[in-house]
């Protein structure tokens, strides 16, 4: 490991922290009390002289390692699991990014984060992690010799899509961009538009499906698929772009965000989701896979719209469609005309 020195100046994100907890996350496999003596000794200064561990950070303040930790310093331990790496996977695109946040498209079969339900550390979250660590810092100079990144790298997601769907996901780099995202999603103050293809015809061209949605959990506690009919207030917009067969290609606007919400809906009508096994038919499913080649249930969220949180731009993100729908779409009939003008092809 290099002696040489590295400096992180505090940002809004890490203020009001205590230092020795500031300087773990930086430091997470090295001991506590390897990390008060590191201050102690003003290997770790603050603003250049010696602080107490419980200080409390302020905007400004310039944090400096004036060494690496050294080998005995660390946790074994800890070390040998953080040294499994990070994801290499990049299974996603990048659609937009700025030092605030970025979106992605995200395919289907990849879950937004591992939850409950188990380790996986190629999630969406640990491969946009590891994608954005490979960024050059704002400073310039990357901490990984021997530090871990600031905290300021530390993206969380910003809202979530189920495993079998795929689009646009945002994902915050900042904090306050993080916060703001989440609070304009919550007011209704971004419009998430989705493609679908359905099995079967909807009632009109043009409509509006609103029907409560509850969501169901088993005698263990655990989440099953979500009941129409009763539990909470629930809006989809809907319009037909083209119908070929037994299958209606959809436009969708998600009023509002419940679990499940637009797959459950188009079921409730009586034109669920090609491929959607939950909600569908399997029969039908079993003919999309064989005809279309459709292997996965056609969903996608294609389209965000809204005002940047902290620069005011007006932003219109799109995700192009995965190959195999398009697939499944030429399969089927559709032509180029059916699809929504501001949808681009992949390149």
């Amino acid at each position: 490991m290099k002696s040489a020195g590295r400096t992180i100046t505090i940002g809004e994100n890490e203020a009001n922290q205590r230092l020795d907890r500031f300087v773990r996350k930086l430091l997470d496999d090295v001991s506590l009390s390897a990390i008060y003596k590191l201050l102690r000794t003003k290997q770790i200064t603050l603003n250049n002289g010696k602080a107490r561990p419980d200080t409390r950070l302020k905007p400004g303040d310039v944090v400096a390692f004036k060494q690496a930790a050294r080998e005995k310093h660390f946790q074994p331990k800890v070390r040998e699991k953080s040294e499994r790496g990070l994801s290499k996977r990049r299974d996603f695109d990048v659609v937009y990014e700025d030092v605030h946040f970025v979106a992605v498209n995200k395919p289907a079969g990849v879950l937004v984060h591992a939850g409950d339900r188990g380790t996986d550390r190629d999630t969406l979250i640990d491969q946009v992690t590891a994608y954005l660590l490979e960024q050059p810092l704002p400073e310039g100079e990357s901490l990984r010799e021997f530090v871990k990144p600031s905290p300021t790298f530390s993206p969380g997601l910003v809202h979530r899509l189920d495993r079998a769907t795929s689009g646009l996901v945002l994902v915050g780099k900042t904090l306050p961009a993080m916060q703001e995202l989440t609070r304009m999603i919550k007011k209704r103050n971004v419009r998430k538009t989705y493609l679908a293809l359905a099995v079967g015809g909807l009632p009109q061209r043009e409509g509006t499906i609103s029907v409560p949605i509850a969501r169901k959990q088993d005698a263990k506690g655990r989440r099953r698929k979500v009941k129409t009919g009763e539990g909470r207030f629930a809006v989809t917009n809907y319009k037909v772009l083209a119908q070929r067969g037994t299958y209606t290609l959809v436009e969708l606007e998600l009023v509002t965000g419940r679990t499940h919400q637009i797959r459950a809906h188009l079921a409730h009508v009586g034109a669920p989701v090609a491929g959607d096994d939950e909600y569908g038919d399997r029969d039908r499913n079993r003919h999309a896979a064989d005809k279309l080649g459709l292997k996965r249930q056609f969903l996608h969220a294609a389209r965000l719209e809204f005002t940047h949180p902290l620069s005011g731009t007006e932003l219109d993100l799109v995700a192009p469609l995965w190959p195999e729908l398009q697939t499944a779409l030429d399969a089927a009939g559709f032509k180029p005309d059916d699809l929504p003008p501001w949808l681009p092809a992949r390149e």
